[in-house]
């Protein structure tokens, strides 16, 4: 029987990991410095669109005054820390009078039982200086593992239909030519192969769908 069959697509799913600053829970200038705002990230982990890496962005979007409420200078440091140790690569300050604020680009690497943090330190124009401020991230897989069974069943539903089509189809055609052509991985990618006994395989660079049309 000829058939077209599909892998699970929960295999190209991404595992975003996300941060944003909140308020640290006391002041810790002494001179009555506050921030408003912070240090944010975002990233994307995939085994073959980032080689198994968290790549992404790190910034700061803050405003920052001194203890009379009047705008002040500031510095905003912001990294990434994963099981309590600094990524040095992740760290980046920002700095302005007032207000700060930029973006970079950032990798590091974290598996999935790591506790990633996004941390920061501020150091205003007086000297004074917030204590370190290291929240625990937040990650979701992408699409969601609900959206991920729902297309996985909308694909399998649509899969059964074409495969029921092609059951009455006679692809005896395509075998004789496949035999003819005999064992190769056309183009050198391992795309589109076909084997010994001329079946044809067809894959999708992500690996998501696999098209299959059997030979015996």
């Amino acid at each position: 029987m000829k058939k077209m069959m599909r892998t699970v697509v929960l295999g190209a799913s991404v595992l975003g990991i996300v941060g944003t600053m909140a308020p640290a829970a006391f002041a810790t200038s002494p001179l009555g410095d506050n921030i408003k705002g912070g240090c944010f990230f975002n990233t994307d982990e995939n085994a073959l669109a980032t080689n198994g890496q968290n790549q992404g962005t790190i910034g700061d979007a803050s405003v920052t005054t001194d203890g009379s409420g009047a705008p002040t200078g500031a510095t905003v440091e912001c990294y990434i820390k994963v099981d309590n140790n600094k990524q040095g690569q992740t760290d980046n300050f920002y700095t302005g009078v007032g207000a700060q604020g930029g973006q970079n680009n950032i990798v590091f690497t974290a598996d999935a039982t790591s506790t990633v943090e996004l941390c920061e330190n501020v150091t205003y124009a007086d000297g004074s200086k917030e204590a370190e401020n290291c929240q625990v991230a937040t990650s979701q897989n992408f699409p969601p593992d609900a959206v991920v069974s729902l297309i996985d069943t909308v694909i399998g539903t649509a899969f059964d239909t074409i495969n029921l089509v092609l059951s009455k189809v006679d692809t005896s055609a395509l075998c004789i030519i496949t035999k003819a052509l005999g064992p190769q991985d056309v183009g050198g990618l391992g795309l589109i192969t076909i084997d010994a006994n001329g079946s044809l395989t067809i894959t999708d660079p992500l690996g998501l769908v696999v098209l299959t049309n059997s030979c015996v």
